[in-house]
Parts: C-alpha cells; structure tokens; sequence
C-alpha cells in the first residue's frame, strides 16, 4: 500500500485489501472518465506488488477493463501467509486463517475466480520471497481454465522488483504491446529482445 498520502490513507486499507482501495480505483476511474477526452471503452489497469493483488482482485469483481497487469501480485492470500517472508507481519494484519477465516474469504480473489473474464499479462521473479511466484502461478492456471487470454512475462533471477535494465525494458515493451493488442485492437506483436 502506498504512503504517498500519509499514514491516514495507508490505514484506510489496511486489513481491507479487497474493500476501500477497490472502491478507491473505481472512483479515481470514474473520476477520470467524467473528461470528455477519455474513452471510458479503453481502459486499462496496471499494478506492482499490492498494486498487481489490486488488479487482480479487479479482475474478479468487475469487467469494466479492457486488460490488467498484475505484477508480482498476491492471489491467494491463505497460501500467501505462509509463504511470503513477511509472514509475522501480514499475520498481524490479518490475523490466522484458521481463526479469521472470514477476512480472508472476504479479500482473496482466488475464491473469486470463476468471475475471470478480463484479459491479463502477468510478470513475476523467480527469486521473489515477499510475494513467491506460486501466486502469479496460481493466478495464471485460473485464467487458463477460465478460458481468459493471458500471458505469463517470467524472470527467473529476479526478485520482488524487475532490477535488470534489460529485464525492465522487456517488461515495458510486453506490457505495452499487451495493452495495445487487448485495448485498442492491434494485432499482437512479440517483443524484440524475447
């Protein structure tokens, strides 16, 4: 979650993944779509971290995008707690899945993945310890069977962050031709350095 508006806006999430920052970007998107130089047809999301959780929670209650990147982002939250290195920590805010099932059940997309319709590009390291790959994984083989198009951009030396300057520019021109394909209708062109 980010501290860009302090502490304040941070808290308003915490503990409600799923809940206000959802509500958050749908009023951000419709904010900006109330200009009449958008096209509220053409719309995209894209997130990094909690910000690739948020896309694909996005994923599962509404269609109203026409393609999500989800970057290193959290599906199933239960398997998360006990994989990621910040277990103690995420287990603070949302305490054990044994005795708090309901917040889990209420903010983890993957119980949601029959809503599965929006096209996604998903790009994860292999080294990554704070949200390991089995999420993007599992987020990946529920849109196969969902019959959704994805793609699956994989690093296996990287961590949490894309850090390589070649991996990063491999990332943007992926995710670029992904969103020009599914957005505005081109047809699909295969990165260059892959």
């Amino acid at each position: 979650m980010s501290t860009g508006y302090g502490q304040q806006m941070q808290a308003r999430g915490r503990g409600r993944y799923g809940g206000r920052p959802y509500g958050d970007v749908i009023a951000l998107t419709d904010a900006a779509l109330a200009r009449a130089d958008l096209d509220a047809s053409r719309t995209a999301l894209a997130g990094w971290s909690f910000g690739g959780y948020l896309a694909g929670r996005t994923a599962t209650l509404t269609d109203r995008f026409r393609a999500l990147v989800s970057h290193a982002g959290m599906w199933n939250l239960e398997s998360f707690q006990g994989d990621t290195d910040m277990h103690t920590y995420f287990r603070k805010i949302y305490g054990d899945p044994r005795t708090r099932r309901e917040r889990y059940e209420a903010d983890s997309p993957h119980f949601d993945a029959a809503n599965l319709t929006t096209p996604m590009l998903i790009v994860h390291g292999g080294k990554d310890y704070r949200v390991p790959v089995g999420q993007s994984l599992a987020l990946h083989n529920d849109l196969q069977r969902q019959g959704v198009p994805a793609k699956f951009l994989y690093f296996p030396d990287e961590n949490h962050g894309i850090g390589a300057p070649h991996h990063l520019c491999l990332v943007y021109e992926t995710a670029l031709n992904f969103l020009d394909h599914h957005v505005l209708g081109e047809e699909w062109r295969r990165p260059g350095l892959l």
